[in-house]
């Protein structure tokens, strides 16, 4: 939760409107992939298993799923209009479907707390769903990183 509250309160940027929820959503980001990034190395085996660190990875993917909300998505923060964000004009377009995507990773993320708590095995399961989850949001919504 750390990485919640560190990231979420920033001055306004005066030539950028939206730079703080680009940073916030940025930073959020940058956090699930380095928790997935314990999850992952544990699904392929390459780090051993360990409940207490898979179940905190997969504690702060949730925490941080169950905060992605329209609000680190504000209309006008969109690439080519908000420095550094990589947000299509498509979230306010489908924003239903956006909204709908970030309850499949909520779900998955959820998922993944349950496999976490039982084994490698039931992580590497899992990670097929949450990775699905996270790559059908980007391919539908972020603009690739050149």
């Amino acid at each position: 939760m750390a990485a919640l509250t560190a990231f979420g309160v920033y001055a306004q940027d005066a030539e950028d409107p939206f730079a703080d929820a680009v940073e916030t959503r940025h930073g959020l980001m940058l956090q699930m992939a380095s928790d997935l990034g314990t999850l992952g190395g544990m699904a392929k085996g390459e780090v051993a298993y360990d409940k207490a660190t898979a179940s905190k990875a997969a504690a702060n993917v949730a925490a941080i799923a169950s905060v992605i909300s329209m609000a680190q998505f504000p209309a006008g923060s969109e690439n080519g209009k908000s420095a550094d964000s990589y947000a299509l004009a498509d979230i306010w377009a489908k924003q239903d479907d956006f909204l709908a995507k970030i309850t499949d990773l909520n779900n998955a993320a959820a998922a993944m707390q349950t496999a976490a708590a039982t084994d490698g095995d039931a992580i590497k399961a899992s990670m097929a769903q949450l990775g699905g989850a996270c790559s059908a949001c980007h391919k539908a919504y972020r603009q690739p990183e050149s």
